[in-house]
């Protein structure tokens, strides 16, 4: 069986690779495998019984290790605190971003 890093990397390459209806057959198929073999179960939670998804290891730089794993609910809303924070510290830089963010 593949490791949770092995499906992240192949999620990764093809992401980053051609868009085509075989590859989205190929995600598909890890997706599944990953949140099969890896989604931990929470006991006396109603409803499936599963966490919220991980963040994959996307990179080198410290933000991205620290996030690695981290589940990405709680990311998100640590990112939102600091996104509220940018809208009185510097506007200028938060438009940037959110422009950056618009055009993906």
């Amino acid at each position: 069986m593949f490791t949770r890093a092995e499906l992240m990397d192949a999620i990764n390459e093809i992401e980053s690779g051609k868009h085509s209806i075989q590859n989205c057959e190929r995600l598909a198929a890890i997706y599944t495998v990953l949140d099969h073999k890896y989604q931990p179960e929470i006991s006396g939670y109603s409803g499936d019984n599963k966490i919220d998804d991980v963040i994959g290891s996307y990179g080198k730089s410290e933000f991205l290790d620290l996030v690695s794993g981290k589940p990405s609910k709680e990311v998100w809303l640590l990112i939102d605190e600091l996104i509220e924070a940018l809208y009185v510290l510097n506007p200028k830089l938060l438009f940037n971003f959110l422009n950056k963010l618009r055009a993906l």
